[in-house]
């Protein structure tokens, strides 16, 4: 017998003991082990709508788990969730067509529309409020490096003072979309 021979009875023999052991499954274990494989196909499912697949593939991909389709479906929903951007307008319209598509329910979708609308607004005035002193804090920051003049512009947007402010007005948003999304689970 070869090596390759020998190689792939190790595998073969591998395989029936695992099949075996599945028959040796509890209930509980088996039902543990259907909720991960779901899990996985749903997050999959997901990370492939969020790279470009239409929703019909996705429905055709869910034909394949007819009794466990709405399972499939929570796992999906709430990978899209957890993936929901309030500063990025463009994604936020792309999951929310899904949430609204698998659930029938707009509502969730306008509530989450219209928190990101004020989230982008805060955003924005908040800027707008602190521009001044977010610039004059730049340009010193500068000149300690010896770079100034009338050109110099600071860029603000990555200064560690604008990072903060956008990260405090962040994590005030991320909890009333936690509160959405529970109100979506509870549906």
């Amino acid at each position: 017998m070869s090596n390759g021979e020998e190689k792939l009875k190790s595998a073969l023999d591998i395989a029936l003991e695992r099949a075996g052991k599945l028959g040796k499954m509890s209930d509980a274990e088996r039902q543990e082990a259907r909720a991960k494989e779901l899990a996985g196909f749903g997050e999959a499912l997901s990370e492939r709508y969020l790279k470009g697949l239409p929703v019909r593939d996705i429905e055709l991909e869910l034909a394949r788990y007819k009794e466990d389709r709405q399972k499939v479906i929570r796992y999906f929903l709430d990978r899209l969730w957890d993936r929901i951007d309030l500063g990025n307008p463009q994604g936020v319209d792309n999951i929310l067509s899904a949430v609204e598509h698998f659930t029938g329910n707009s509502s969730v979708a306008e509530k989450v529309l219209s928190l990101a609308t004020e989230y982008r607004n805060e955003v924005e005035k908040t800027l707008g409020k602190n521009r001044g002193s977010l610039e004059d804090a730049g340009r010193k920051e500068l000149k300690r490096k010896g770079i100034s003049g009338s050109a110099v512009i600071p860029a603000i947007e990555s200064s560690p003072d604008w990072l903060q402010l956008q990260e405090d007005l962040s994590s005030r948003y991320r909890k009333r979309l936690e509160e959405l999304k529970a109100f979506l689970k509870a549906l």
